[in-house]
């Protein structure tokens, strides 16, 4: 130990003489950084740091050799810098120095630099950091010192490898189904720590003392049997029963689906995997109740609104999922990358006003679109949001995290806790849809909504999202729909589904191409992209001023052959004017995504996504249209794995300017 106290007092010294080279004259030792939730117990302290008039820049951090090359040791020293001073903004540079190398990190730009600014000119090497930015720094960087959910995904990614290679479960995507099981048992754990199993070999025992990792190890095959019946009659429960829009009833996993693991070593790794801990050894709950978001206090309450376990747990279960999905096994769907999604869902809820999240479907302006026959229909919440390709429900879950937000936030004055809980909890069983043609991903889907506390009943299997009868229903209803469908040249030939989607009394042209400009030549297509006919089948389901946020190819925006779509949307250009004439939508932005956004997932395709606003009425008017290419979205594929960008995430910049232009 004191070997390790005089070498990191050397590299303070050496450090601190450094910045006073560099021109900083506030250079304090043990300076304690800022925490957030205001009750100590996210108290953290940086070795050094170097101020400007205050100003938090440099946060100094000592290693033993090699440390500064050591991704964990880097992030730990990243998150202390994002945690900031005690104003809350957080320093902007990181230095991580073990004696041999040196790593240094601009936060702002969330991207490795090769040297540390003199005091002079950091201001002007470094942009300013937004609030939205600062925000989202301090909320990772107090979620990393609450949980460490890079170790949280190592943990994963262990336990995905034993039981794939050890349990007994292929192919790939089963495996993750097991793991999915386990979470499940997990929450219904601490949901009900006292439940009594009523059935099956551990009848009378209580479940806490059946799925445990000692017990396992003790009893082995006779403790997987009582696993395996607990598990039947766990997900046979009242609670976790939902009936979907077609009156259908469904439990989280099929009635009679079994729990595969036969191994107990296995089972009882898989037991231990998810007793999830934080750094101080505080266990970590897989889903929070709503009402511990409010807390006391303003700030303590802004900051749980976004600082929950369950978006730790989220996180960790998406990358999980995204590395080791196996797109080849009958589920042609590219998972979402969390940054994409939260960028998409972050653009569009900036331009949703409280009242629209607040509205009811008796009141004026919302009766029309919902026709609520009885009072109780009324009083339900008028706001959908949704995706028909909603595979393991990622844009649900970012959707309802803004929302969340949005509605526990204290601007809300009017309303009470009690309130604000009861609208909540109603929005969760109203106000959220997925659909999916793969019976897989709506199963993922509803594990990652329990996660999140929300019923599955809006969630439903469907043959094929463009034609279901069942989503006809819907037609007209959704204020905004988040979605990334399956997309390819050519890769959609059904000739029912095509003539449905020529359907013009309902609102559907894309099943025709023609010469721009001139619909009087259409034909019909025999085969075709199904990403522009999802663009016409979600906006046909937006009410009118709905809101559609979807990836596409970017062919569908500068091929040639793909004209007539473009023309579709926004109309044709009065060359005199400027002005687009015609059109269904208005064209609010345009990102650009780098080719390694869905890398991961096995394809470099080039892609895009669109935000486009249904009309309200065919008169209205296009006007600028944001326009931002992201070069980078904060990892790389490195073999089969994720690897983080050094050039950070423009993901990021993207959003702040977006929001910086007012709402929509």
């Amino acid at each position: 130990m004191a070997k390790r106290k005089n070498t990191t007092d050397a590299l303070r010294d050496g450090a601190r003489e450094k910045l006073s080279q560099l021109g900083y004259q506030q250079i304090k030792d043990d300076f304690a950084l800022f925490d957030p939730l205001g009750d100590g117990s996210m108290s953290a302290t940086a070795e050094l740091v170097a101020l400007d008039e205050d100003e938090p820049v440099i946060l100094f951090a000592s290693g033993e050799p090699g440390d500064a090359s050591r991704p964990a040791v880097q992030d730990d020293a990243k998150f202390k810098a994002g945690l900031g001073a005690a104003a809350g903004k957080p320093f902007r540079f990181v230095w991580m120095w073990d004696g041999e190398n040196d790593f240094i990190f601009d936060v702002e730009k969330d991207a490795q630099v090769s040297a540390l600014p003199a005091r002079d000119e950091w201001k002007t090497v470094a942009r300013p950091i937004s609030e939205s930015r600062t925000r989202l720094v301090q909320e990772v960087s107090a979620e990393y010192h609450r949980g460490g959910f890079r170790a949280i995904q190592r943990k994963f990614d262990q336990l995905h490898e034993a039981i794939y290679s050890r349990g007994g479960v292929k192919p790939t995507n089963a495996a993750i189904d097991e793991l999915g099981k386990l979470l499940f048992l997990k929450v219904h754990l601490e949901k009900a720590p006292g439940y009594v199993l009523t059935s099956g070999a551990a009848k009378g025992k209580r479940f806490a003392d059946v799925y445990s990792a000692g017990h396992v190890r003790e009893h082995k095959k006779d403790a997987v049997i009582q696993l395996k019946d607990a598990f039947r009659e766990i997900n046979n429960l009242p609670q976790y029963k939902a009936t979907d829009i077609t009156g259908e009833v469904h439990t989280i996993f099929s009635y009679d689906e079994p729990l595969r693991l036969e191994n107990p070593e296995v089972l009882a790794l898989a037991i231990e995997a998810l007793e999830l801990r934080d750094r101080e050894g505080k266990p970590i709950r897989l889903s929070v109740p709503d009402r511990e978001l409010l807390g006391n206090g303003e700030k303590a309450r802004e900051m749980r609104a976004h600082l929950i376990h369950e978006d730790l747990l989220g996180w960790a279960f998406d990358v999980f999922l995204r590395g080791k999905y196996a797109s080849d096994e009958g589920l042609a769907t590219y998972l979402t990358p969390s940054q994409v999604v939260e960028c998409m869902a972050r653009m569009v809820f900036h331009d949703i006003p409280d009242a629209d999240l607040w509205a009811r479907r008796g009141d004026d302006g919302q009766r029309e679109r919902w026709n609520p026959q009885t009072d109780e229909e009324a009083a339900l919440p008028a706001f959908l949001v949704g995706d028909i390709c909603c595979g393991t429900g990622r844009f649900p879950i970012g959707a309802l995290r803004e929302v969340k937000r949005r509605v526990l936030d204290d601007r809300h004055v009017g309303h009470s806790d009690d309130d604000k809980l009861q609208w909540l909890g109603d929005m969760k069983r109203h106000s959220f849809f997925g659909a999916d043609q793969a019976a897989g991903s709506i199963q993922k889907a509803r594990i990652n909504m329990l996660l999140y506390g929300e019923d599955h009943s809006q969630l439903l299997k469907v043959d094929d999202s463009l034609t279901d009868p069942h989503l006809d229903r819907l037609i007209g209803k959704f204020d905004v729909i988040l979605t990334n469908p399956p997309f390819g040249s050519g890769k959609y030939d059904d000739p029912l589904g095509l003539a449905r989607m020529r359907d013009e009394e309902r609102g559907l042209e894309l099943g025709w191409s023609w010469p721009p400009g001139n619909r009087a030549k259409r034909k019909k297509l025999v085969k075709t992209d199904p990403a522009s006919l999802f663009i016409d089948r979600n906006l046909q389901l937006l009410k009118p001023g709905g809101r559609l946020l979807i990836v596409v190819p970017d062919g569908v925006l500068c091929n040639s052959g793909d004209a007539y779509i473009r023309e579709y949307l926004m109309g044709t250009k009065d060359e005199e004017t400027g002005e687009f004439l015609g059109g269904k939508a208005i064209v609010r932005a345009v990102v650009s995504l780098p080719t390694e956004t869905f890398s991961i997932a096995g394809t470099g395709a080039k892609t895009s996504f669109l935000y486009l606003q249904k009309k309200r009425h065919p008169a209205e008017k296009q006007g600028s249209v944001f326009m931002a290419v992201a070069e980078h979205v904060g990892y790389l594929k490195k073999g089969k794995a994720e690897v983080p960008d050094p050039l950070g995430n423009d993901l990021v910049e993207i959003v702040s300017g977006y929001l910086k232009r007012g709402s929509a």
